[in-house]
C-alpha cells in the first residue's frame, strides 16, 4: 500500500523531475563550457566543448519534455502533432551526436595507437541512424509516424554507443591522470564512467516500449511493475552524480595552472640564475679584458674564463687571421678538464671558424660520433672581421647574445693588443733603424772622407805639384810650361767632374733645379747604364712640382727600390710609374725578379728583416703616406707607395 502511494505521488510530480534532470544535464553542460575557454596543455581540454554541448542540448531535451507534459495536462491545449515529437527525436540525437563526438576525440588522444578512423566514428553512426530512421518511415503505416519505434533507434543507434565510447574515454583519461600524478581525479573520472553506465541502462536502453528486442522486454513500463517506482527518478539520481563527478573533474584545470605556474616560476628562478652567471661571466670576462695588452695572455685569460664558468661550453678557441698569410689559422684552444679525451680535435671547429669568418655571420658544425656541437662567431672590429671564436658545447645552447658580446668585447681587446704590440714594434724598429741611421752616417762620413782624400785630395795634391813645376820651368822653357798648363787644366776640370758626381750621390740638383721628374727620369737612365738592366720610367696624370720633403722621399724611395732590384732581384726589367691625382702621388716600382715571401722579409724576425724596406716604411709614415708590398717567388715584386698632398 505505501509502496503504491509512493509510485502514485511520484508518477504525479513526474514535471518536477523532468525539471531537476534537465537542470542537472544544463548545469554539467555550462559548468564544463566555462572550462573550455582554459589554455592548457591537457588532452581532456580539447574534447570538452563536445561535453559541454551534450549537456546543454540534453538539458534542453528533457526540459523540452518537461513543458510537453505540462501542456498534456492543460484541456484547452492542443495535442501536441506527431512532427513536433520528430523534432524533438532530431534534438535529442543532436545531444548524443555531442557526447559520441566528445568520446571519440578523447579516445583519439589517449590511445597509443592513435588511431585516426575514431574521428570518422561519430559521423559514421550519424548515417547508420539516418538509415535506420529511413527503413522505419518505410515500414510504419501510411499517416502514421513511428514515433515510438523512432526513439528508440534513436536510443539504440546513438545514444548507447557513445555512452560506451565515452565510458572507454574516461577510463582511458583516468589512466592518463595517473602516470601524470593526479589520482585523486582518477577516481572522479571511475565515479564519472560508472555514472554514464547506469545513464546508459537507465536512459537509453529502459525507456519507451517497441516491437523489437531490446525494447519489447526492457522499457519503462517494465521497470515500474518491477520495481514499483518510476525509471525517471533513477535517471535523475544517475544524472545528478554524473554532473557532480564531471564537475568535480574540471578542478583539475585549477592544479594544472597552479602547476604551471609553479614550473614557470622555477623557470623564472632558474632563468635569473643564468642570468646572473651569465653576467658574472660577461663582467669578469670584461675586466680580464682590460687588465692585460698583451695577446697571449689576454687570449689564455679569457677561454679559461668561458670553459670554466659558461655553460655548456666544454671547450673554446680563438682562431686569428693573418694577413701576411692570407690564413685563418688556430691562436689558442682551451677544454674543461675532464673533456680532453673526447673532444675531438679541430676538424669540424675548423670548419665552422672559415664559414663565420667568410660569412661574418654565426656557423654551426656538428661532430656526429662525439655529440659535439661548435657555434662559431666572428670577432668583428672596426667593421672588420679579425678572427673567429669558436664553442664546443654537448648541450643545448640559446643565449647567442651573451658570446655576441663577449666576442665583440673579445674583438676590441684583441684590436687593441693587436695596436699595442705594433706600437711596441715600430718603437722597436725605431730604435734600430736610429741605430742603423747613426751607424749610416758615420759609414757616409768615412766614405765621403775617404773620397775626398783618396780622389779629390790626390788630385788637388798633384794640381799644387804641377802648379809648382809650372812655376819653375816657365821662365826657362815655356813651350813646357804651356804643356803642363794644358795637363793641369784637364786634371782641374776631372776633380770638377768628381766633386759634381760625388755631390750627385748625395743629393741630385736635378730634382731641386728642375723637380721630382726629371730627377726620376735622370737616375733611371743612370741606374739602366750602370746595372745592364732596362728601366722603364712612366709619369701619368698632370706633373707638377711637390713639397721638397715629398719629392725627397719618392726620390729615395724610387732610389732604393732600384738598387734592391739591382742587388737581390736578379731581374731583366724594371718599371718605374709616377701617377699625379688630384688628392695624392702614386710611386710603383715593379720588376720581374725572382720575388720573395714578403712576410718573411717584413717578419718579426731580426736576422731576416730588409732594413731598407723598413726605412722606406719609416720614410712613407713621416709624410702620411701608405706603402704596400706584393711579391711572390717566381712572379716578382711591386712596391707602391701612396702620399696625400694639397691641392
Amino acid at each position: 500500500m505505501a509502496m503504491n502511494e509512493l509510485t502514485a505521488f511520484l508518477e504525479s510530480n513526474l514535471i518536477f523531475i523532468y525539471f531537476v534532470y534537465g537542470l542537472a544535464h544544463f548545469v554539467m553542460g555550462l559548468a564544463v563550457a566555462l572550462e573550455t575557454g582554459r589554455t592548457s596543455q591537457l588532452q581532456l581540454s580539447r574534447a570538452l566543448p563536445f561535453l559541454a554541448a551534450f549537456g546543454i542540448t540534453h538539458g534542453i531535451n528533457e526540459w523540452v519534455e518537461m513543458f510537453s507534459l505540462i501542456a498534456a495536462q492543460i484541456p484547452s491545449v492542443a495535442q501536441e502533432p506527431g512532427w513536433a515529437e520528430m523534432l524533438k527525436l532530431a534534438w535529442k540525437a543532436l545531444s548524443f551526436f555531442f557526447l559520441f563526438a566528445f568520446g571519440a576525440r578523447l579516445l583519439l588522444q589517449l590511445i597509443p595507437e592513435q588511431k585516426r578512423w575514431l574521428r570518422s566514428l561519430p559521423a559514421l553512426a550519424i548515417l547508420i541512424y539516418l538509415a535506420g530512421m529511413f527503413a522505419l518511415f518505410l515500414r510504419a503505416l501510411p499517416g502514421m509516424l513511428p514515433e515510438g519505434p523512432a526513439a528508440m533507434w534513436t536510443n539504440y543507434a546513438l545514444g548507447v554507443p557513445a555512452s560506451l565510447i565515452t565510458v572507454l574515454a574516461l577510463l582511458a583519461q583516468r589512466r592518463a591522470f595517473l602516470r601524470e600524478n593526479l589520482p585523486q581525479f582518477g577516481r572522479d573520472f571511475v565515479g564519472a564512467a560508472l555514472a554514464i553506465t547506469w545513464y546508459c541502462l537507465l536512459d537509453q536502453i529502459i525507456d519507451d516500449s517497441a516491437p523489437f528486442f531490446p525494447a519489447n522486454i526492457l522499457n519503462a513500463d517494465a521497470f515500474l511493475r518491477a520495481f514499483g517506482l518510476p525509471v525517471e527518478i533513477f535517471r535523475t539520481l544517475t544524472v545528478t552524480a554524473l554532473a557532480f563527478f564531471i564537475i568535480r573533474t574540471m578542478r583539475v584545470f585549477e592544479v594544472e595552472c597552479a602547476r604551471r605556474l609553479d614550473v614557470a616560476n622555477h623557470a623564472r628562478f632558474e632563468a635569473q640564475e643564468v642570468a646572473k652567471r651569465e653576467l658574472t661571466v660577461m663582467f669578469e670576462t670584461c675586466r680580464l679584458l682590460g687588465t692585460s695588452l698583451d695577446m697571449n695572455q689576454l687570449l689564455d685569460d679569457f677561454l679559461n674564463q668561458i670553459v670554466a664558468w659558461l655553460d655548456p661550453v666544454v671547450g673554446a678557441a680563438v682562431y686569428l687571421y693573418h694577413p701576411a698569410e692570407r690564413k685563418l689559422k688556430l691562436q689558442m684552444r682551451r677544454v674543461r678538464p675532464g673533456f680532453e679525451p673526447t673532444l675531438p680535435q679541430a676538424e669540424c671547429s675548423t670548419h665552422a671558424a672559415e664559414r663565420a669568418f667568410e660569412t661574418s655571420e654565426l656557423a654551426y658544425e656538428n661532430e656526429t660520433h662525439s655529440g659535439v656541437s661548435f657555434v662559431s662567431v666572428p670577432l668583428i672590429s672596426q667593421s672588420k672581421t679579425i678572427g673567429v671564436l669558436c664553442l664546443a658545447h654537448r648541450t643545448a645552447f640559446s643565449n647567442y647574445a651573451v658570446i655576441h658580446t663577449l666576442a665583440r668585447q673579445l674583438g676590441i681587446a684583441l684590436e687593441n693588443a693587436q695596436l699595442y704590440g705594433e706600437v711596441q714594434e715600430k718603437e722597436q724598429l725605431r730604435g734600430q733603424l736610429l741605430k742603423r741611421t747613426v751607424a749610416a752616417q758615420e759609414e757616409e762620413r768615412k766614405r765621403i772622407a775617404r773620397e775626398l782624400h783618396d780622389e779629390t785630395g790626390q788630385l788637388l795634391t798633384a794640381l799644387g805639384v804641377g802648379l809648382g813645376g809650372v812655376e819653375q820651368t816657365i821662365a826657362q822653357d815655356p813651350e813646357r810650361a804651356q804643356y803642363q798648363i794644358s795637363e793641369l787644366k784637364n786634371m782641374t776640370m776631372a776633380t770638377i767632374d768628381s766633386l759634381r758626381q760625388f755631390v750627385s750621390d748625395l743629393r741630385p740638383t736635378v730634382l731641386d733645379d728642375l723637380g721630382l721628374v726629371a730627377a726620376l727620369r735622370w737616375f733611371a737612365e743612370q741606374y739602366a747604364e750602370r746595372a745592364k738592366l732596362q728601366v722603364d720610367f712612366q709619369v701619368v696624370g698632370a706633373k707638377r712640382r711637390l713639397a721638397s720633403q715629398v719629392e725627397t722621399v719618392l726620390f729615395r724611395i724610387a732610389q732604393e727600390g732600384l738598387n734592391n732590384i739591382g742587388r737581390h732581384a736578379l731581374a731583366t726589367r724594371a718599371t718605374v710609374r709616377l701617377e699625379f691625382a688630384e688628392a695624392k702621388v702614386s710611386l710603383a716600382v715593379e720588376d720581374d725578379g725572382r720575388g720573395f715571401v714578403v712576410a718573411q722579409v717584413l717578419g718579426a724576425q731580426p736576422q731576416r728583416r730588409a732594413w731598407g724596406l723598413l726605412g722606406i716604411q719609416e720614410r712613407i709614415e713621416l709624410v702620411g703616406g701608405k706603402f704596400t708590398m706584393e711579391s711572390e717567388p717566381g712572379r716578382g715584386t711591386r712596391l707602391v707607395v701612396e702620399i696625400p698632398i694639397e691641392g
